[in-house]
């Protein structure tokens, strides 16, 4: 038996590239066959629904509304709901979704998004968090191609994006620079706006999630398998044989 996690995900309430909310997002991967789902709304200094005019602490809150919308629908259904966002950085406009902090890591350090990415690695890394570089080489016209992804600063790499075959997201040079550097964990993640795309990617396990940082220990033991165009692999994007 497997259980499957969605690992990229956007909602319409924090989001401005989301379509649907968190609540709808939540009855897609219900109905998709999913055990849960990481909630990884893009950050304040990315493409976000929030004024940045607003006091940090009101960001805060509202950044998390997509979360705690889809965690009060995930309840009613059964379904696990867990936190993170895509942090956006310059000057190449790359993203790292962020896993295993919250609102109190949000809330005690306002001056998050002015850190130049080394900081912010450290800090994140420092208070237990897991940073895995999202789509590294995705050409499109709002992201800039990253020639040199900076491999000492995060813990893993999504490998798959979407569909295996999507041509602006060069999946194959995400798996070429995993291979190149064995100790990055690998991901797959659908970075889906709209339910309509709902199954098509994440990680599975064995076992059952049962925390954000339960989430990282079974990433790093190695025990997650990837979730590719709705089918489940393995480390390697073989397809499991009794997954099918």
């Amino acid at each position: 038996m497997f259980y499957k996690y969605e690992t990229h995900l956007h909602t319409s309430e924090v989001s401005k590239c989301g379509v649907s909310t968190g609540a709808e997002m939540v009855r897609a991967y219900k109905k998709a066959g999913y055990t849960g789902i990481f909630v990884t709304d893009h950050f304040v200094n990315g493409n976000c629904t929030i004024s940045r005019k607003l006091p940090w602490e009101q960001q805060v809150e509202l950044m998390a509304r997509g979360y705690e919308n889809a965690r009060a629908e995930g309840k009613r259904l059964g379904l696990d709901v867990f936190f993170g966002w895509e942090y956006s950085h310059n000057p190449y406009a790359a993203d790292y979704l962020t896993y295993n902090l919250g609102k109190d890591f949000l809330l005690a350090h306002p001056d998050l998004c002015k850190l130049p990415f080394r900081s912010y690695s450290k800090l994140v890394r420092k208070n237990g968090g897991l940073l895995i570089h999202a789509h590294p080489y995705r050409t499109a016209d709002y992201i800039y191609y990253e020639p040199n992804p900076k491999v000492n600063l995060i813990d893993g790499v999504e490998v798959n994006n979407t569909r295996s075959d999507s041509p602006h997201n060069h999946n194959h040079l995400a798996w070429e620079l995993a291979r190149e550097h064995p100790h990055l964990i690998r991901i797959s993640g659908t970075d889906i706006h709209s339910t309509v795309r709902a199954g098509l990617g994440g990680v599975a396990f064995r076992y059952r999630i049962q925390s954000n940082q339960h989430f990282v220990d079974a990433l790093r033991a190695g025990d997650g398998y990837l979730i590719i165009d709705g089918r489940i692999t393995d480390q390697e994007g073989n397809l499991v044989k009794e997954a099918v």
